[in-house]
């Protein structure tokens, strides 16, 4: 049975029984402002450069302040990406990740070739079965790692995230995984590409501790409120920020480096709005966000 057709570079090397945190990042319309969701942004994917690539505001120094870790030292902490885009984009990707100062450990990127030879072209746009299988991909080297995950409102990253978290809480039950799956939405092959490799995950296995959806949609937080706490929903980076500096991920000079980028490209007055609102929401308390700023 063939699997989901993915590209998968992910060179570093774990001990056994590694137990820690790993961050995993979307990389369309999380981190870069990536036009797939139309369908002459999906035909001008292949061929952009790494100068026509645009990251969302204030997103690189979170990328970079998480990859250094909150204490003095550089922690080096593990990071990948997963990306929709086709893997013939991994250098012009490589290139925009070495000018935005980002390093990462790795990509998985969707083998649009290997989806067209297979008669599904519905696979360049489909994104959960993807993603399930992208990110099951993933854990079978890190089995017992602890995920933070990463996506948008535009690829309904936090169904599949939330989907592929419940899998690993119960990896032994194949009907309840094919069952979950086809609730979502996904087609049978992919389905059984994403229970083939939850099989190959011998208990015990790590879990996801938090999921940051980036509100590109703009969709309502509440909306998300079912998936509540898992999955917490910000405003770009200027709540998702003080939000990593608060849980102790990143130090408060990348916080207010990611804050001073969204400044610069929304205006002083959008952003206190959004910190207003995160507050509000009581996710982070306003003394912190004083401080910050």
């Amino acid at each position: 049975m063939p699997g989901y057709p993915l590209v998968v570079d992910d060179p570093r090397e774990y001990p056994p029984g590694f137990d820690g945190r790993v961050f995993v990042w979307d990389l369309d319309k999380t981190y870069l402002a990536t036009g797939f969701s139309s369908l002459p942004g999906l035909a001008r994917i292949p061929i952009e450069l790494a100068v026509d690539k645009r990251a969302i505001p204030g997103m690189a120094p979170l990328l970079r302040g998480l990859r250094r870790g909150p204490g003095p030292g550089f922690a080096c902490a593990p990071l990948y990406f997963v990306s929709a885009s086709p893997p013939q984009l991994k250098g012009v990707v490589a290139r925009k990740m070495q000018l935005d100062g980002v390093e990462a450990d790795g990509l998985i990127f969707k083998d649009w070739v290997g989806a067209l030879r297979g008669l599904r072209p519905g696979r360049l746009r489909e994104q959960v079965g993807f993603k399930v299988c992208a990110l099951l991909t993933g854990r079978l080297r890190r089995p017992l790692s602890r995920e933070v995950l990463f996506g948008d409102d535009v690829e309904a990253d936090a169904l599949a995230y939330s989907l592929y978290a419940a899998l690993l809480a119960a990896p032994d039950d194949r009907g309840a995984a094919d069952r979950a799956l086809a609730a979502a939405g996904v087609r049978v092959d992919d389905r059984r590409a994403a229970v083939e490799l939850l099989q190959r995950l011998q208990p015990p296995l790590g879990r996801v501790e938090r999921v940051f959806i980036h509100l590109e949609r703009r969709s309502p937080p509440e909306a998300f409120a079912a998936l509540a706490p898992l999955v917490v929903p910000v405003e770009g980076a200027a709540q998702l920020g003080p939000l990593l500096f608060h849980l102790g991920l990143i130090d408060a000079g990348a916080a207010r480096a990611a804050l001073d980028e969204v400044r610069v490209a929304l205006g002083d007055a959008e952003v206190r709005a959004r910190l207003a609102r995160l507050v509000g929401r009581g996710l982070v308390p306003g003394a912190l966000v004083t401080a910050l700023t």
